[in-house]
């Protein structure tokens, strides 16, 4: 009862913001639109998820598309926020050597596409912490704080998320309780990307802001 309730806790938030920061998509700078598609498409895979659940039905193919589909959008993400030349130029390395060496692996061993992959979950992960570690370097002198909550929040979570899934494929009690708690940041991990939109993005000011990256790109 408690796991379904939590379970559909971070489901409906999740739903909730992505309509939050849909209804003015055209309005935002392409890092917050980058953001947002991100945003569906964790909805559509955790909808997806959640209804192969009730049905019984293997649902852990989703994580593939969940962490690969994370790893592009948000290494475009901070890409956008990030203002050092060397950083951004590293991020679209890494993004390129990423998707090959996953596209390599999935040639040699396609029976993996059932199974939790500990390769992948490394893979795409730590680049994405690596970011927010440069992103909150950069946020220290700075006095535009948007995105520190978004980023604040992933950064928690991933830490979390990434535990989990590595640890997919072994059978203990304890990844019942990095389960739950996992849930419960990604709850946490919701709250605040409605924090950062209701403090900067709600308001009619957004219209016709386009920040420095955008400039650039």
């Amino acid at each position: 009862m408690i796991k379904e309730f939590i379970t559909n806790t971070s489901s409906i938030l999740l739903v909730l913001n992505f309509i939050c920061y849909f209804s003015k998509h055209k309005r935002y700078p392409l890092a917050l639109k980058t953001f947002t598609l991100y945003l569906f498409l964790m909805t559509l895979i955790q909808l997806s998820s959640d209804l192969m659940a009730i049905y019984k039905m293997n649902n852990i193919f989703f994580a593939h598309y969940y962490f690969i589909g994370q790893f592009i959008l948000l290494s475009l993400f901070f890409k956008q926020l990030l203002k050092n030349t060397f950083q951004k130029k590293a991020i679209t390395f890494v993004l390129f050597i990423v998707l090959i060496a996953l596209g390599i692996y999935y040639l040699l061993y396609p029976s993996n596409y059932y199974n939790f992959n500990i390769f992948e979950t490394i893979i795409t992960s730590i680049p994405l912490l690596v970011y927010s570690f440069f992103f909150f370097i950069q946020k220290i002198e700075d006095p535009d704080k948007k995105y520190i909550y978004i980023v604040s929040g992933f950064f928690l979570y991933l830490l979390c998320s990434t535990l989990l899934f590595t640890a997919g494929n072994i059978k203990a009690d304890i990844i019942k309780f990095i389960w739950h708690t996992n849930v419960i940041l990604h709850i946490v991990y919701q709250l605040l990307i409605f924090v950062e939109w209701y403090n900067h993005f709600r308001k009619k000011e957004v219209v016709g802001i386009m920040d420095e990256e955008e400039k650039k790109l």
